[in-house]
């Protein structure tokens, strides 16, 4: 007999849980996209590090011992610097660089080993920080190795594309290429009991980072891009980008040549007068359009917020830089400098972004939704916080830990939000 036809309202209850099985969060999907895998492990890797760095300030609050065998500022800063950033950043080359290169999508598939291995070594690295030099060499190795394949992969995916316009991918790839050799450093400084070359190999991290999120900015973003100024725009078209990058290529120099912060006077002065003056045109770009309707963006608005804390850092990098004046003071605006430029900067650039395009490519039809807004919201306050307790020689000792448990917050609603979408198939119904 043939078959009732089935009521279009209606469908059996096996029909229902298999199509809720479908929609269950399965590991096998971070395979689906570069971005999924990326992402899902850089949120790993950014909360476990925030709640590890506020749990170890807490306690040194209410007065509890600590033990350490690198020196707590600098394992904080290489983690924070060369943990998770990199995979985000992997996420988003192998997502956006084949369209800028015209090349076929990269397979998760072939980043998974990589990409696991990065987020365990750093693992073992942060053990290895508070019990043993040898374990967080060995963790640093590990992570070191891993990131030099998935640049061996940024490179492969540049070479064979034949797309004139390839210096921003070249560029990233060259601070990529830094990155690695920040972590062998800082690995070989652990094995050789050579705890003075970290806080270089720091310095070289964080703005080997930075020049990349510099040059993505120059690629997507119209702060930097052209327009500005018409001459210098028809003789030199990419001048924005030149001019922001010689921030970080400067810094990295000083980071290597000067390891000590003991150059003379003339050179500190050279250099605050080099970050005065890309702080002063940075603002004057920015400035340029902030009656654009483009700002009345959510996205875009937040992204000219987080440029914004880039001048800032600029600024204070030059009166960190000043020759004159006194060595507390100095230190003072220096991590205040490093602050702004890392959480401001770096973090409400990659909080917008990774929400961008982990909330578009999982179908959602808003990609800055009412919580990014509110996560983008505490991010800013925990900024403040931050500067004030370095820029206030009688703040109260407990801003910084309310500091590191603002980010601990704001990295974990995140990783645990959008760590979800990511192992869970698109909302639209759409592949991928």
């Amino acid at each position: 007999m043939p078959r009732r036809p089935r009521h279009p309202g209606l469908a059996p209850a096996g029909d229902a849980v298999e199509r809720a099985g479908t929609r269950r969060w399965r590991a096998q999907r971070l395979l689906e996209a570069p971005h999924r895998l990326c992402f899902f492990w850089a949120g790993v890797t950014w909360a476990l590090s925030a709640t590890w760095w506020a749990v170890q300030l807490v306690a040194v609050w209410l007065g509890a011992d600590w033990p350490w065998r690198v020196a707590p500022a600098v394992a904080h800063g290489l983690l924070f610097a060369m943990g998770s950033m990199p995979l985000f950043i992997a996420g988003f080359v192998f997502t956006a660089g084949p369209r800028w290169l015209q090349r076929p999508p990269v397979s998760a598939y072939g980043l998974r080993w990589p990409v696991w291995l990065y987020a365990s070594g750093w693992a073992l690295a942060v053990a290895g920080f508070q019990l043993s030099d040898g374990l967080a060499a060995g963790g640093l190795a590990i992570a070191c190795g891993a990131w030099a394949a998935l640049t061996l992969r940024v490179l492969r995916l540049r070479s064979g594309s034949q797309v004139a316009d390839r210096q921003h991918v070249t560029g990233m790839a060259v601070a990529c290429l830094a990155i690695v050799a920040c972590l062998a450093a800082s690995s070989l400084a652990l094995l050789l009991t050579r705890p003075q070359w970290l806080g270089s190999t720091l310095r070289i991290g964080l703005w080997s980072v930075a020049a990349i999120f510099l040059i993505v900015s120059h690629r997507m973003l119209p702060f930097l891009g052209k327009g500005a100024w018409r001459l210098l725009d028809a003789r030199w078209p990419d001048w924005p980008l030149w001019l922001v990058v010689s921030v970080p290529l400067v810094q990295i120099a000083a980071a290597i040549l000067d390891p000590g912060h003991s150059a003379p006077r003339a050179w500190r002065a050279a250099e605050a007068a080099l970050l005065a003056f890309v702080a002063t045109v940075c603002l004057l770009l920015a400035l340029r359009l902030r009656r654009q309707a483009a700002l009345r963006q959510p996205l875009v608005a937040m992204l000219f917020v987080a440029f914004l804390w880039w001048d800032l850092a600029l600024w204070l990098g030059a009166a960190s830089h000043w020759p004159w004046g006194s060595d507390g003071r100095w230190r003072a605006l220096d991590i205040a400098q490093l602050h702004a430029l890392a959480l401001g900067f770096l973090g409400g650039t990659l909080l917008v972004m990774a929400s961008r395009v982990s909330s578009a490519r999982s179908g959602r039809p808003q990609a800055i939704d009412k919580a990014a807004r509110l996560l983008y919201a505490a991010l800013q306050a925990t900024v403040v916080l931050r500067l004030t307790s370095a820029l206030w020689a009688q703040a109260p000792a407990l801003l910084l830990p309310l500091a590191a448990c603002a980010w601990m917050g704001i990295a974990g609603i995140w990783a645990a939000r959008h760590g979800r979408w990511l192992g869970c198939p698109r909302v639209d119904g759409r592949p991928g």
